[in-house]
């Protein structure tokens, strides 16, 4: 009895980490970055109603890395954002970039 209350505790906060991360919304503005920029270069960063509300993270603005295997995402991104359709992000809290703002691990509908 005792392991099976620990092992639904392990479970329960590791699933309020990853909950922690995800967030959802419509996505409210888009700004790119050239590989020149002084500040974040190669990024496409995003905001979302509401914002995200992750104590790790910026709670206004977060990226995707503009890299090759990282189209899709950034595809994604700009189909939700002229449709207004919402969306839900997972945040990279250990890929950050600009100080606390985090990367954007996945993007998908809700």
């Amino acid at each position: 009895m005792r392991m099976r209350m620990s092992l639904f505790g392990i479970l329960l906060i590791g699933l309020m980490v990853i909950a922690s991360h995800v967030h959802a919304g419509i996505i409210t503005g888009v700004n790119f970055s050239g590989p020149d920029d002084p500040h974040h270069p190669n990024i496409v960063q995003i905001t979302i109603e509401g914002g995200f509300n992750n104590v790790d993270c910026d709670q206004t603005l977060a990226a995707i890395r503009n890299t090759d295997d990282r189209q899709h995402l950034i595809s994604y991104a700009l189909a939700a954002f002229v449709s207004k359709q919402p969306v839900v992000i997972v945040l990279n809290g250990v890929d950050k970039y600009f100080g606390t703002r985090c990367t954007i691990s996945r993007i998908s509908s809700m």
